[in-house]
């Protein structure tokens, strides 16, 4: 890895006007008004680590995730930006992507959005139906949905995708269907499906807990995701993530960075990177953030490490080579690449784990194929059902 090499920035924004009821993400619901010192330091972070990088970096992704990203204001917006471009490079045809919550939008923020550069828009719509909605916490109805799609292609913005959750407790394999029924329609670019976790101090996991909802139950799950798959692969979307559709061309470039193990820059409260050969993380409070970026003083810590950073960890070739055949083996249509591989690390992915790979592949969980002269690592469709077994085996 190289500092020529281009880089993907992931933007934490930790501001909500309601919590969820399963989120246990670094949010808050009461520090709206430091939005905009928010802004300030992440600025701040921003430039710090472009002048720590020594040269002017080519950016290809942005992702502004949180959190809410779309309760920012437009000025906001601008001045993170506007500070990415004066530090890197941002190619003119970079991904930039603000997730949004449908409520939250209107047709002169999103048209804003659009002269900002900001050409892709994530709906977090987890459901059509009232009832997993309810469940869920989210004070949305889906004809919220429904409208800031029409928005967002009205001011211009046609890359759009929309998350939607499986496993919810209550939710059957007629509900998904249901669900499918409404978003297929809206002939979206991009499509995510997630499987609810009930992650402990969560609303949702005290509720389970105490009886109030049902357990969700993992084999209705695993149905609902056999049968989203199955409708997805009657349309135009292909499935080329574990948990992602998108029609060809448009496939997330922000997600494919992950997949491909290359370097992004994790930045803001709570933040995760990836980048100089280091594993990162950001301090969670966004106050304490604010404070440490405000208190800056002129000795300049190493590439990608920013004074706002909680703790950090070199990544070894082991750690690497194992996280670069995990992350491949999720991408379904193109899967792992040998050429590839042994391009990054001067060794052949049968020298590193060949025995392994041949004993995953005699399991009929991984298979090989030939594309375009490159041999690449499959799972199977019995191999996606067990995925992270398959995963553990290279850790």
């Amino acid at each position: 890895m190289t500092h020529l090499e281009p880089v993907s920035f992931y933007l934490h924004i930790p501001f909500c006007t309601y919590r969820c009821s399963y989120c246990d993400f670094n949010t808050y619901t009461t520090l709206g008004d430091i939005q905009s010192e928010y802004a300030a330091a992440l600025s701040a972070e921003i430039q710090h680590v472009g002048l720590s990088s020594n040269v002017k970096r080519e950016v290809n992704t942005i992702f502004f995730g949180g959190g809410t990203p779309s309760v920012m204001s437009l000025p906001d917006l601008e001045k993170i930006l506007t500070t990415i471009d004066s530090q890197f490079k941002i190619n003119p045809d970079a991904e930039i992507t603000l997730e949004a919550n449908p409520e939250t939008i209107d047709l002169n923020y999103v048209s804003g959005l659009k002269s900002l550069g900001i050409n892709r828009i994530s709906f977090g719509a987890q459901s059509a139906l009232a009832q997993d909605l309810a469940v869920l916490g989210r004070e949305h109805t889906f004809q919220t949905v429904i409208d800031g799609v029409e928005m967002a292609r009205q001011s211009g913005i046609d890359n759009l995708s929309i998350d939607l959750i499986y496993g919810v407790p209550g939710q059957t394999v007629d509900s998904i269907n249901q669900t499918l029924d409404l978003v297929l329609p809206l002939d979206l670019p991009h499509h995510s499906l997630y499987c609810l976790t009930v992650e402990p101090g969560t609303p949702l996991h005290r509720d389970v807990n105490s009886g109030r909802i049902a357990h969700p139950d993992p084999d209705i799950a695993a149905d609902q995701y056999d049968v989203v798959s199955a409708r997805l692969a009657k349309t135009d979307l292909e499935q080329y993530e574990i948990s992602n559709w998108a029609k060809p061309g448009l496939e997330s470039q922000h997600n494919l960075a992950y997949w491909y193990n290359v370097e992004y820059l994790g930045l803001g409260a709570g933040a995760h990177g990836h980048a100089g050969g280091k594993r990162y993380h950001v301090v969670r409070r966004p106050r304490t953030y604010i404070r440490r970026m405000t208190e800056v003083s002129e000795n300049r810590l190493d590439y990608p490490l920013t004074p706002a950073v909680a703790g950090s960890e070199d990544i070894d070739l082991a750690d690497e080579m194992a996280d670069t055949i995990i992350m491949g083996l999720r991408l379904l249509k193109e899967g792992l690449s040998a050429n590839r591989f042994a391009h990054r690390f001067d060794q052949t992915l049968d020298q590193v784990h060949g025995e392994t790979i041949q004993e995953l592949v005699n399991l009929e969980l991984l298979t090989w194929h030939d594309l375009n002269g490159d041999r690449t690592l499959h799972l199977t469709e019995k191999g996606r059902f067990i995925s992270n077994q398959v995963f553990h085996r290279f850790i």
